[in-house]
């Protein structure tokens, strides 16, 4: 893993907040069902012809089907330079406009959706109880009825829709990998904004000694795993894995062992180090973190 020590981890720093004029702008502009249809369509073009997805504005205006040119114009102008970017070729999406249509496709604001709940063949690591999954409001939760939660993390609404529990889960557990992927390297999921990230003593009757946690200064958001999270894809790790005949990437997180066993241990106070234990067969393969959760050695020895 790389240690991207900047001038922008000093302790306390903060990223500035966009402007709230500006932002609430950008909102109102999509405020108009033309608007939308606009982007829309751009997206259905790329769909259809990935190499040439830009469109001209009578192209454009056609798909809308907006007939009055000037007010086809209007609407047009308010998109362009903020969700529609003009190019040579014609109209296309901006890194902005993809953003919006891909919420907007994923089902981000719509909220009627089934839940779902089902009963899971594997028993819950904490106590044994059987595990049930759940999926409300683009949540997918799993858990037992001891109210041990072995993961919690979301789901686009769309993405569930056509789509059993089981594939629900692997679909999580991949998109839990690349967060986790994401914010060892200090960044969020949510806005790409710089984190700050800890290894902590945990306070729960669990067999979790430590957890890695980590919080957006831009954002604000958190998320916190155990110690264990912050080296699930670092190459050494996925390596000792694969030597042993486990694919990382299709297991899901609860049936990792070092996740839920408490082979994390603290080995040093000053400076704070901690080490991560993953055994299999008669090989051991220790992590040695530092208080940021960056791994700094790892070593693989005969159990």
């Amino acid at each position: 893993m790389t240690d991207e020590s900047t001038a922008g981890d000093r302790e306390g720093a903060t990223e500035p907040v966009e402007d709230a004029a500006a932002v609430s702008d950008a909102f109102a502009t999509l405020g108009d069902e033309t608007r939308v249809a606009i982007l829309e369509a751009l997206v259905e073009a790329r769909r259809g012809d990935p190499e040439e997805r830009a469109l001209t504005f009578s192209e454009l205006r056609e798909r809308t089907g907006i007939d009055d040119s000037g007010r086809f114009n209007y609407h047009l102008g308010k998109l362009r330079g903020r969700f529609v970017e003009e190019t040579d070729e014609g109209y296309v999406l901006s890194y902005a406009g993809r953003e919006v249509v891909g919420a907007i496709l994923a089902g981000t604001y719509d909220t009627d959706v089934d839940p779902e709940s089902e009963p899971l063949d594997d028993t819950c690591p904490f106590c044994d109880e059987g595990l049930r999954a759940s999926f409300d409001a683009g949540e997918v939760a799993v858990g037992c009825e001891n109210d041990h939660t072995v993961m919690r993390t979301s789901v686009a609404p769309s993405a569930a829709a056509d789509r059993s529990m089981d594939d629900i889960l692997s679909l999580a557990a991949r998109q839990t990998y690349t967060m986790i992927e994401l914010v060892t390297g200090g960044v969020c999921t949510d806005c790409s904004g710089r984190l700050d990230r800890e290894i902590v003593p945990t306070e729960t009757e669990l067999s979790i000694d430590y957890a890695f946690t980590t919080t957006c200064r831009r954002c604000g958001a958190f998320t916190s795993s155990s110690a264990g999270a912050a080296v699930l894809r670092h190459p050494a790790f996925v390596g000792f894995c694969h030597d042993h005949g486990i694919d990382v990437v299709d297991r899901l997180p609860w049936t990792l062992p070092l996740l839920t066993d408490g082979e994390t241990t603290r080995t040093s106070a000053d400076p704070p180090r901690y080490r991560v234990r993953v055994e299999a067969d008669d090989e051991v393969l220790d992590l040695t973190l530092d208080e940021r959760g960056v791994i700094l050695d790892t070593e693989r020895t005969t159990s």
